[in-house]
């Protein structure tokens, strides 16, 4: 906010000011008025409220990711989360709303919503059927997207962890467990203008059973 000093005709007068009494006088009483205008304005801008981005998605700290909820909670909440570092990226609140309908997706049994949520190329390859073979028993919470990093081929890689819950029929063959904790890594591409998730990578996906 910047201040600024108006000039104003003082007793009617637009001369010079010839009395020196008069002069310093007058000089006195405009400091003084100056300096408690000054003061009025200090004092209102320090009672707002700081400015905060209107747009920027908030972060959660790190350690959020070592809490374990119980049995009966799990998989825990389905909104999706940044963690400081991937809060902090400018593409963090698109990333965030992909992920966001993926999930969705999955939770609500939505074949046709998730097919708009990856690549063409994996969408074409699973039918329905075989992704209700795959996800029919599943649900999934306690999403966390922990970093935002740049491909050398383009888009992003994004390393999240999640909790899965399923029949253990449905698990992984070596991981055949009711609840699963996820740590994943899934490309960002962008195809016909809109962001789309590839396949994990299965060498930087793990799962272990819940404690």
């Amino acid at each position: 906010m910047r201040y600024g000093v108006e000039g104003r005709v003082v007793g009617g007068h637009t001369g010079r000011v010839t009395d020196p009494a008069r002069f310093r006088w007058w000089m006195a009483g405009a400091v003084a008025a100056g300096v408690l205008a000054l003061a009025v304005g200090i004092g209102l801008l320090l009672r707002q409220p700081a400015a905060q981005p209107a747009t920027a998605p908030s972060g959660v700290p790190a350690t959020a990711t070592t809490r374990q909820l119980p049995p009966e909670q799990q998989p825990g909440p389905a909104t999706v989360r940044l963690a400081e570092d991937a809060a902090g990226h400018p593409d963090a609140g698109v990333v965030r709303a992909l992920l966001q309908g993926h999930f969705d997706a999955i939770n609500l049994g939505d074949y046709r919503r998730w097919t708009t949520t990856v690549v063409l190329e994996r969408a074409e390859a699973t039918t329905e059927e075989t992704w209700r073979e795959q996800y029919g028993t599943t649900t999934d919470g306690s999403i966390l997207v922990h970093r935002l990093a740049p491909r050398p081929a383009g888009g992003l890689t994004v390393l999240l962890s999640f909790t899965s819950v399923q029949d253990p029929a449905d698990a992984p063959e070596d991981t055949p467990y009711r609840c699963l904790r996820w740590r994943v890594s899934y490309p960002v591409v962008t195809e016909s203008d809109q962001l789309r998730l590839g396949p994990g990578d299965p060498e930087s996906s793990r799962a272990s059973r819940c404690s």
